[in-house]
């Protein structure tokens, strides 16, 4: 056996942190030496089962790879998502930081657990359950001593670890703040998790005003016991998940559950304001629909896709239309301007259809490069062509069997390809290419299009009778703008994300005509978070300079005059965490009052450390 390095640890007030580095060298002292050779990512399509088999952790964790991403792309700096045993799904930031990252594996599709890959913050965060930061030579391999890393783990609402986040950047550049706005992301991960629950939920917080020390939930099921909880709640009540899971929610807290803000007491009478929160009920599926066939486990399923809240009073008249639609046989056309949700709808639809046993294909017709769309589509036998694969491939469509195909930007297809989708979808079989047998096809189908397609029919630039085999059902979704509880969504969507929207803010926010729709929202909401970490409420004068503004004047030509600086831009590469830093040290001492100590410990740094970064 090889003998390790001899371990040097970052100097600095961590005794906590030197003793588990510790630990976990001695855990690694008689690791296998071929440790030090650089393991094979997985193949993509294996890497794509691990990534369908964590959708939801994927689509929860979205807000956060958004935020930090940025971030860490300004600042060289690369944020990772692992799962639950150390498998890196995927990652965001620095294109140049990815590439020095790889020389030493830290790329997707690699597991960074302990045993594989010795002491490193994504394996012992893992091992041990909390967040921590392994710095340069803290590493068990030498190789990786030029990483600075900084993981904490994801936990779900009854305490199992689903994975780990983490940022890594080069090791010359650490900053304190880092981990703790890691694992604030975490958490909210977590939360976000946790919101997606149909149990009912208690969201409390210590003490009767405004301020807490965090956004505990609870889980309650119809019994009024607890069926899970975060980890705010675990501080607010001092307690843990085994204590807290299967008792009463009564034995812990006093006072009647309300779905407004309503005073309570802790068990040890310590006051408490808490409101509950009753998701909508799901409709009940039909049961005569037999279940259709799983899908192989290599079908594209998109765990990219950001979520909007579950269907409300706007969207679920739309849903219950589709649906109805799409289990009567018909196909869906989804109309409506760019980032209205019209995947997130369709994959509403997908779950409460009589197809949810199957997969959800979703295909983006106007981002197939047009010499691969007929194979990509269709699929092809082994052979059929130079640089086929040797072993052939199934083609999307047929990866659609048995669940629905959503045709995302059905406008922008090439029109000699419609013709021939339009052959597949009245036949309902597909020829693979170099293949002289049909293959018998069963799903829903759904499409969608920001484009008028009835005036790209009058163009010539969209086929009228395929045009008329997508509509049997066309549902218009509203813009953004044209909600009547805008307001009201826009501060619920903020405090999702655990900050706090001032009235002025959150009135503003309101007045935007928001071109982007849902998506423009959100990116706007997670860069005021990332730019706000702390609880105090955001103030109108904090929003970007585009949100709220009126019009900007026209030009000579009638054209609105193009802003200094766009509102988008990425942060400066050496301003970018440093501000971030600096934001959150204002943030921290305002909540405390001026007081270094008690911010000190609120950004989970030593007080020193804090009066140095305020010369």
């Amino acid at each position: 056996m090889q003998t390790p390095p001899s371990i040097h640890l970052t100097m600095g007030p961590r005794p906590q942190a030197a003793t588990r580095i510790h630990q976990s060298w001695a855990r690694c002292a008689d690791l296998d030496p071929a440790l030090l050779a650089d393991p094979n990512p997985l193949p993509r399509a294996d890497l794509d089962v691990r990534r369908e088999a964590h959708r939801h952790l994927l689509h929860a964790a979205e807000p956060s790879l958004d935020a930090l991403g940025a971030l860490a792309d300004a600042a060289h700096n690369v944020v990772l998502l692992a799962d639950a045993s150390g498998l890196i799904l995927h990652e965001r930031g620095s294109r140049s930081f990815q590439d020095k990252a790889r020389r030493v594996a830290l790329q997707p599709g690699v597991s960074w657990a302990e045993p594989l890959r010795g002491t490193n913050a994504i394996g012992t965060a893992l091992h041990d359950g909390r967040a921590v930061r392994i710095h340069g030579a803290e590493h068990f391999l030498a190789c990786n001593s030029i990483l600075s890393c900084h993981a904490a783990p994801i936990f779900s609402a009854t305490g199992e670890i689903l994975g780990i986040l983490d940022l890594s950047g080069p090791a010359d550049d650490m900053r304190d703040y880092v981990l703790a706005l890691v694992q604030r992301m975490a958490r909210g991960i977590a939360d976000q998790l946790l919101g997606e629950s149909p149990l009912r939920r208690l969201d409390f917080r210590l003490g009767q005003g405004p301020e807490d020390s965090g956004h505990a939930l609870l889980l309650l099921d119809d019994d009024a016991r607890i069926a899970g909880a975060n980890e705010a709640a675990l501080h607010a009540l001092d307690a843990d998940w085994e204590r807290l899971i299967g008792t009463p929610c009564a034995q812990w807290i006093d006072g009647p559950l309300h779905t407004r803000d309503t005073p309570l007491h802790r068990h040890d009478g310590r006051p408490l304001t808490g409101r509950l929160i009753v998701p909508p009920r799901m409709p009940a599926r039909p049961a005569s629909a037999p279940p259709a066939p799983r899908p192989a486990p290599s079908a594209s399923l998109h765990p990219e896709a950001r979520p909007l809240p579950a269907p409300d009073a706007v969207s679920a008249p739309l849903l219950d239309q589709a649906v109805r639609a799409l289990d009567a046989g018909l196909a869906v056309l989804l109309c409506g301007e760019t980032g209205t949700g019209k995947e997130v709808l369709s994959r509403h639809i997908h779950a409460r259809s009589t197809w949810r046993d199957g997969p959800f294909v979703a295909i983006n017709c106007a981002a197939l490069p047009e010499h691969l769309v007929e194979s990509e589509l269709f699929g092809y036998e082994p052979g059929a062509f130079t640089g086929a694969r040797r072993e052939g491939a199934r083609g999307l469509l047929r990866q659609a069997q048995g669940g629905v195909l959503f045709l995302d930007e059905i406008g922008d297809m090439p029109l000699a390809l419609q013709t021939r989708l339009l052959r597949v979808l009245q036949e309902r079989e597909v020829q693979p290419l170099g293949s002289d047998k049909r293959v018998p096809l069963s799903f829903g189908l759904v499409s969608a299009s920001h484009q008028n397609l009835k005036a790209l029919v009058a163009q010539g630039r969209f086929r009228a009778d395929l045009y008329y085999r997508l509509q049997d059902m066309p549902l218009q979704l509203p813009p953004l703008r044209d909600r009547p509880d805008l307001a009201a969504f826009i501060d619920e969507a903020y405090r999702a994300l655990g900050g706090r929207l001032a009235a002025d803010a959150r009135h503003a926010l309101a007045r935007h005509d928001w071109p982007g729709n849902y998506r423009e929202l959100f990116s706007v909401l997670r860069r005021l978070r990332c730019q706000h970490p702390g609880p105090v409420p955001v103030m109108a004068g904090s929003l970007p300079v585009d949100i709220g503004q009126p019009a900007a004047p026209a030009d000579g030509r009638g054209h609105a005059a193009e802003p200094d600086h766009p509102p988008d831009a990425r942060p400066n590469p050496g301003t970018g965490l440093r501000a971030l830093e600096r934001h959150a040290i204002e943030q921290a001492l305002q909540a405390c009052q001026g007081n270094v100590s008690r911010a000190a410990r609120r950004l989970g740094i030593h007080r020193s450390t804090l009066y140095r970064k305020l010369k």
